[in-house]
């Protein structure tokens, strides 16, 4: 077979990571020991040949060697139309205190666009570093560092076909809502909510918050017990959910938190250096998965944790 060649692989891809540049052209990137850079979106989120599996030892080539990048080019090819579409959805600005669940917009929509919307929100989980770790986790704790190469093979081998998995699992099943901020910027990390890390059979009950801009995310779900209808919605959110969304961000991100031009300021958690992750059913972003329309509540003592004039 032809020799693979090296290659510059993103984990935010380009067509994505453009939409985070402020009005100096770049974005900026903040780590846990609290440095913040300016950097061209477009040199973030770049691993080399993080979609190769060498198998060979010592640099020598073999018939296994494979890419993997074409995995993502379906997601790739879609996120322009998937942010135009999300742009143009119908949403309701904030107005008063308001229950959380009366301030989703339902919105027509067909299978093709919940499909593209599930392919997208997939693709970030599964190529981003988190997720990248977590293919590799049960081996170092078994075997301790492993060596590069090696380490690269095994995370491909983990990787390659998750999202097909997930994202086919999901499809246009589900629960779908477009989160729009009112005024705060979303943040991005090389982390974020989902519960599909290292996922090698379908998940039973997936979960996504996927930040796509810095005044979109979407919240991909497939309950344990919902009503089908309304599949898709729409909901804005305040300055202080938006807060509330992006420390969630930094719980789960590790070494770099990507903003456009509101610079967040640092959680213990971030600061940490750890992909974390919730372990209480009754965090944020659960609590707002329990409050789309068709998708029953939550116990009723978990609802100050994401409402509307309590935290």
């Amino acid at each position: 077979m032809a020799k693979l060649k090296s290659e510059r692989h993103h984990w935010w891809p380009v067509c994505v990571s453009r939409h985070w540049a402020g009005e100096d052209g770049k974005t900026g990137w903040l780590r846990p020991d609290g440095i913040s850079v300016r950097i061209p979106p477009a040199r973030l989120g770049v691993i080399g040949n993080g979609h190769l599996i060498k198998m060979g030892h010592n640099g020598e080539d073999t018939a296994w060697d494979q890419s993997f990048e074409r995995v993502f080019s379906r997601a790739d090819d879609a996120f322009s139309d998937l942010i135009g579409w999300l742009e143009r959805l119908e949403r309701r600005p904030v107005r008063g205190v308001q229950e959380l669940r009366q301030r989703f917009v339902p919105q027509p929509c067909t299978d093709a666009q919940l499909e593209r919307m599930s392919e997208c929100a997939v693709s970030l989980a599964v190529r981003g570093p988190m997720n990248r770790e977590a293919s590799v986790a049960l081996a170092e704790d078994l075997r301790g560092p492993l060596p590069t190469r090696e380490r690269n093979a095994l995370i491909g081998l983990n990787m390659r076909n998750s999202h097909r998995l997930i994202s086919d699992s999901i499809n246009s099943r589900g629960k779908f809502v477009a989160v729009y901020s009112q005024g705060r910027e979303f943040v991005f990390g090389d982390g974020f909510f989902h519960n599909v890390k290292n996922v090698q059979n379908v998940p039973s009950s997936p979960r996504l918050f996927v930040p796509i801009t810095p005044h979109v995310c979407v919240l991909v779900c497939r309950p344990s017990r919902y009503m089908v209808e309304p599949r898709l919605t729409t909901l804005v959110l305040d300055d202080d959910e938006v807060d509330i969304c992006n420390k969630t961000v930094q719980v789960y991100a590790k070494n770099a938190i990507f903003f456009r031009s509101q610079r967040p300021v640092l959680s213990e958690e971030f600061q940490r250096g750890e992909h974390l992750e919730y372990t209480n059913p009754g965090n944020p972003i659960d609590r707002l998965i329990h409050s789309i329309p068709g998708v029953p509540a939550r116990d009723p003592s978990l609802d100050h944790i994401f409402h509307p004039g309590g935290r």
